[in-house]
């Protein structure tokens, strides 16, 4: 098992091309890479195209065809030009696929000409328009002064899945849905899994510290799952100070974010933004954000809280486990009067939990004290329960209305959790029922 940590360390840290300024003792991270590694997909079947080259890979962009999926050779592929898919085209381009040949993300790396360089082309690598259904998967994708990957909703982006890929260094969102134009347009029914998004250093200058981590305008039914988001920060005196590292906004909807690690991030996880939105009623409706662990050693801004839902109507917040570390006074912010409806339960955390601006919730079975000594390594950000907790089983003995499988039927590692006792609080069970996989 230790050959097979330093393995993964070694490809997530090594291969972006220069020293790592992390605040995070690399043995922080093997362990949670190996928690939310993903298991290798299928390979791809049908029209494969394979390529070697940055040059062979732009023209394969430009003659793909629904049901192609284009295989990426080990290697550094320096693009000239942003990977443009389903641009000014009357139907979608369909179910189509990007894959690093060996199944590794550090064995194929996209790279651009840098997160500062505002005169470098090209800015962004993907660019999703009219395209419904792709997976990416399988690489590394960085250095790009705008983003690595664009999900534009207003051009009727759908179902794009993001797999076990390692975003680093954007000059602005790694992740971002777009929208724009008449009605509710925004990207729909997209999946982030299994993905490192990270700066190896700090955040961006150039562009004043505008960034995120996935950031999605009037989306709708978005998921962000086992991932792990590091080192989230802008330096101070920025215009952009407190970019979340999942941002659900500007009338998204229903937005999931589960069993993901948030370390050393200024903001973790934000349902919506803005009291009085400028298309509908809310900023967010609906959606979960459960059994994530949240981890701050230091945070550069004073960023709130880990969790925030403001004005986010309808939104529960599950069974997360968050320390702190006296970096901010609270852990879960839920704010703004049209903030209802909103259930926050099970959440085992070091700080408080508070209502502004006449936000309303049902608060309940929560525990805000907790300390590092429960956990089995909180200073290597290992939040799983050293053992059972006196105080955590009676706070969830305190469950009213207790939770159903539908709200949270698993924990932080996937496994379903227990019907037969209260269930522990927080993102991770201590005991795994006995159908979990050792």
């Amino acid at each position: 098992m230790i050959s097979r940590f330093t393995h993964i360390l070694s490809i997530a840290f090594l291969i972006a091309g220069s020293p790592l300024h992390s605040e995070v003792p690399p043995e922080v991270a093997k362990v949670l890479l190996e928690q939310k590694a993903a298991t290798p997909l299928p390979k791809p079947k049908g029209d494969v195209v394979q390529v070697k080259t940055a040059t062979e890979l732009e023209q394969a962009v430009r003659s793909l065809k629904s049901g192609q999926t284009i295989v990426l050779a080990p290697g550094e592929y320096r693009i000239t030009h942003d990977l443009v898919l389903g641009a000014n085209t009357p139907e979608p381009l369909r179910n189509i696929g990007f894959r690093g040949a060996t199944g590794k993300r550090e064995d194929v790396i996209i790279r651009g000409p840098g997160q500062e360089n505002t005169e470098g082309n090209p800015q962004s690598c993907f660019q999703f328009n009219n395209v419904d259904g792709a997976l990416v998967a399988d690489m590394s994708i960085g250095d790009f002064f705008h983003h690595p990957i664009m999900l534009h909703g207003r051009f009727g982006c759908r179902a794009v899945r993001m797999r076990n890929l390692r975003l680093f260094d954007a000059g602005e969102q790694f992740v971002k849905g777009t929208s724009g134009g008449p009605g509710r347009i925004g990207a729909k029914d997209c999946i982030v899994e299994h993905c490192l998004i990270e700066y190896t250093d700090i955040g961006p200058i150039a562009n004043k510290g505008y960034t995120q981590g996935v950031d999605i305008h009037r989306g709708d039914r978005n998921i962000v799952r086992d991932c792990v988001f590091r080192n989230m920060h802008v330096k101070p005196g920025l215009r952009f100070q407190h970019g979340p590292a999942v941002l659900m906004w500007n009338d998204s909807r229903d937005s999931i974010v589960e069993r993901c690690v948030f370390l050393d991030c200024d903001r973790g996880v934000q349902f919506g933004v803005n009291e009085k939105p400028k298309d509908g009623p809310s900023d967010h409706s609906g959606g979960v954000i459960r059994n994530n662990f949240f981890y701050t050693s230091r945070r550069i801004t004073n960023a709130d809280a880990p969790i925030l839902a403001w004005n986010s109507p309808g939104t529960r917040i599950l069974h997360n486990t968050i320390l702190t570390n006296g970096t901010c006074p609270n852990a879960i912010e839920y704010r703004f009067a049209n903030t209802k409806g909103v259930i926050i339960a099970n959440n085992l955390t070091d700080a408080n939990i508070l209502s502004r601006n006449d936000a309303e919730a049902e608060v309940y079975g929560n525990l805000t004290k907790a300390t590092p000594a429960m956990f089995a390594d909180a200073a290597g950000c290992d939040l799983h329960l050293k053992s059972p907790v006196t105080s955590i089983v009676r706070a969830a003995e305190k469950l009213h209305p207790p939770l159903t499988a539908a709200d949270c039927a698993d924990d932080f590692n996937a496994h379903p959790r227990r019907t037969d006792a209260p269930s522990d609080i927080g993102a991770a069970e201590h005991r795994s029922s006995p159908a979990a996989k050792e």
